[in-house]
């Protein structure tokens, strides 16, 4: 199933996600690709020594699955332009953008997906309603810190002895 998934040709405007609950089509909003847009510019522009990456997979899968996060970080001597899937331990944290057939899942699924595979934090930025969560210090498959604001505020991520300040006012709501 998820050869076939990687196989499929689909409209740009169209993501076709494979969870749990089977197969998924998810329109993408020119509000998500926006705020996936300058989420990736802020990392360019503010986290000296890193790259940001979008439309990729985490590995290994677990239970069959490889989250497909919107935006992350890698160090700029881990990068490598040819590859599409990218080791869960290399990322500092990952960022998920609200769609409104993903909302369940970027608030309760993929946390815990992401908690499990150690990754420091977890953004989750809901362009439908104008706020942002940041889930932080995983243990036991959980988040233990979680920290919420609406769009206008900064969000500080910390990144290997660095802090990613993101100005979530550059945000766009549906």
């Amino acid at each position: 199933m998820a050869q076939m998934l990687d196989e499929i040709q689909l409209p740009r405007n169209v993501r076709l996600r494979l969870t749990r609950n089977g197969l998924t089509f998810v329109p993408v909003t020119q509000a998500h690709l926006t705020a996936q847009r300058r989420i990736a510019n802020q990392i360019e522009e503010r986290l000296p020594g890193w790259l940001p990456v979008g439309e990729f997979k985490v590995v290994p899968a677990r239970e069959g699955y490889k989250p497909e996060p919107d935006a992350s970080a890698l160090p700029v001597d881990q990068f490598d332009p040819a590859k599409s899937e990218f080791d869960e331990s290399l990322l500092p944290f990952v960022v998920e953008v609200v769609s409104p057939e993903s909302k369940n899942r970027d608030y309760n699924s993929k946390s815990d997906h992401y908690a499990l595979r150690g990754i420091p934090a977890y953004l989750v930025v809901n362009v439908l309603t104008a706020r942002w969560t940041l889930l932080t210090q995983p243990e036991n498959g959980e988040y233990q810190h979680t920290v919420s604001g609406a769009f206008g505020q900064e969000i500080e991520i910390p990144v290997a002895g660095q802090t990613l300040t993101l100005d979530s006012a550059q945000f766009m709501r549906v």
